[in-house]
């Protein structure tokens, strides 16, 4: 029996071999972007590549090669951000899963952890879904992270924030030495005195009058430093808490979508 958990790590006939019509191929999607002046810019990458490996070893499950650059061009005026326009990333994508598709895989989940590329993998999946019927999904890790945590307690601030908690503490478990940590402390979204709209985040997200819209601005009338949430209850123990409430999940969600 097969035992090779990544495609890269197989020959041409071992993936020959694992691939059949229930083989689920995941592949990790990433970003390098600003994360505040206490985490690498890699985060989303880290983050969905070491999700990525706790799943390694699922039956019926290959892990694809990461993208570790995803869209992220709001963030271009701060320094190690590299973003690939909208139009690339939907060739990037379409042709690594054209790819799969034409040696026989059938079912695809995109394990992304950067919200930037959402719009790129919707846009892939649908003509995979038109044009060859191929089963796609995607796991949302960070809002994964924040609906799994909400209600138990485990967050202090109580969900997930751009630089926050949740990234703070993934990150001191998997790769806690590029970590800065007297950098570790609060700095929230900017806001406009007097004005009707209150800011989320730096994708656009806006209250107004109790609703939910979209105000698009320069990133540095949102953030100076990339941290939109607190960290400071960050910790190594409860990244590893999350970790595990991530991989659980989704290895449920993979199993039930191997027989979708």
């Amino acid at each position: 029996m097969h035992t090779k958990s990544y495609l890269l790590n197989m020959t041409w006939r071992e993936f020959q071999e694992a691939v059949n019509p229930q083989t689920v191929v995941v592949i990790p999607l990433g970003s390098s972007e600003l994360e505040g002046t206490h985490l690498p810019v890699g985060v989303d990458t880290i983050a969905a590549e070491g999700l990525a490996a706790r799943l390694a070893g699922m039956e019926g499950v290959i892990i694809g090669p990461a993208i570790p650059i995803g869209y992220s061009k709001w963030f271009m005026p701060y320094p190690g951000t590299i973003s690939l326009e909208q139009e690339t990333m939907i060739h990037l994508l379409g042709d690594y899963c054209a790819s799969l598709v034409r040696h026989g895989v059938e079912r695809i989940v995109f394990l992304n952890s950067h919200r930037g590329n959402n719009a790129a993998v919707e846009t892939v999946a649908h003509t995979l879904v038109d044009s060859h019927g191929v089963k796609v999904g995607m796991l949302n890790l960070w809002k994964l992270a924040g609906q799994l945590t909400s209600g138990t307690g485990l967050v202090a601030e109580g969900g997930f924030k751009h630089g926050g908690e949740i990234m703070a503490s993934l990150m001191l478990a998997l790769k806690p030495d590029s970590v800065v940590r007297q950098e570790i402390k609060p700095d929230m979204v900017k806001q406009d005195e007097g004005s009707g709209f209150t800011f989320k985040n730096s994708l656009g997200d806006a209250d107004f009058q109790g609703a939910m819209q979209t105000v698009y601005r320069d990133i540095r009338q949102i953030t100076d430093t990339g941290t939109m949430g607190d960290p400071s209850a960050a910790s190594a123990e409860k990244g590893e808490a999350i970790l595990d409430m991530l991989t659980a999940y989704a290895r449920d969600y993979l199993a039930e979508f191997r027989d979708l």
